[in-house]
């Protein structure tokens, strides 16, 4: 177990490095993972066989104890990922940083530079627009009002059509609607703006959820386009159970339908039919170019026929 004084001064400088967070404006979802991880750190630097033996926090916070709190967490869960070792070593390197720059540490941070576990490639999950427009086609839940239902179907096309993120939907206010331009404006990572594009059809399934909300008797205490049942801004948490409610009958347990899924399909399908990386990128949000060439990983068998599609030449033959 660790000395009182060393834990105390461990769990501040963690609460002091979140709210420097939230004042850089990171994401939600990047925050409390943050959060999670550096708890598990100091929970698992007070089990270590020689915590009672370190004399200070600084000791604590060396690159040698982090690599023994990684050993631990392996030894309990041998099936770890090799994603979810990055993400903890990550984070404990972002905190370190932070204490460097307060001068809470006085070390080189560029010391820091052991190798984190190789990822596994793997693509993007996407889904085909038939089998999306077919959930978007499902009727309502029993006893779900009809106001929840055109939300949800409304989130679910912003997602699908315009490929927007989860968290960027729920944080869509009724001042960032833009019908006579057919856009919305956007506040994506970094609290980066930009103006995305929405179909017609999207913009009049908008309007008839709003005259559907107005005329139901939730009392509406936020300026956020999609609320809860409460009046409240939705939670992420809840977009993605209501994803999984309407898409359930329709996929049974073939694969669980996330948000992040929605936006894959999206981006794989406009890489598909006007391969322009740059459109991808801008429609996105994505900051760097390299982000969006994932989605030119695209199946084999799209790629054989695109390929056999555009070669011409008598030396050519498409194999049997």
């Amino acid at each position: 177990m660790l000395k009182s004084e060393i834990a105390t001064q461990l769990h501040q400088h963690i609460q002091s490095f979140l709210d420097y967070c939230r004042t850089r404006c990171m994401a939600d979802g990047t925050i409390e993972g943050y959060g999670n991880n550096l708890r598990q750190f100091a929970e698992l630097l007070g089990a270590l066989p020689g915590s009672k033996t370190l004399t200070d926090f600084k000791e604590a916070c060396t690159e040698s104890i982090l690599l023994e709190t990684v050993v631990v967490r392996q030894g309990s869960n041998p099936d770890l990922s090799a994603h979810t070792i990055r993400r903890y070593i990550s984070a404990w390197r972002s905190w370190v940083r932070y204490l460097v720059k307060i001068d809470v540490l006085d070390i080189a941070y560029d010391r820091f530079k052991f190798d984190l576990p190789k990822l596994p490639e793997t693509l993007p999950k996407a889904v085909d627009m038939p089998i999306l427009d077919k959930i978007l086609d499902t009727p309502p839940i029993r006893r779900q009002p009809q106001w929840m239902y055109l939300r949800n179907i409304c989130m679910f096309e912003l997602m699908i059509y315009s490929g927007l993120r989860v968290s960027e939907v729920t944080s869509l206010t009724l001042s960032d609607l833009y019908f006579s331009q057919k856009q919305v404006r956007v506040t994506g990572k970094g609290n980066k703006t930009r103006l995305v594009p929405v179909t017609e059809c999207v913009i009049e399934r908008i309007r008839e959820y709003l005259q559907a909300r107005n005329t139901s008797l939730v009392k509406i205490k936020v300026d956020y386009l999609f609320t809860s049942r409460y009046g409240d801004k939705l939670t992420t948490c809840t977009v993605r159970q209501h994803l999984h409610n309407l898409a359930h009958e329709l996929l049974k347990d073939k694969f669980r339908l996330t948000p992040h899924m929605l936006r894959h399909s999206c981006a794989t399908h406009f890489i598909r039919q006007t391969h322009d990386l740059r459109f991808v990128q801008i429609l996105l949000g994505h900051s760097s170019v390299a982000t969006t060439q994932m989605y030119t990983h695209l199946d084999n068998d799209f790629v054989k026929a695109t390929f056999y599609q555009h070669l011409t030449g008598s030396r050519i033959s498409k194999p049997s």
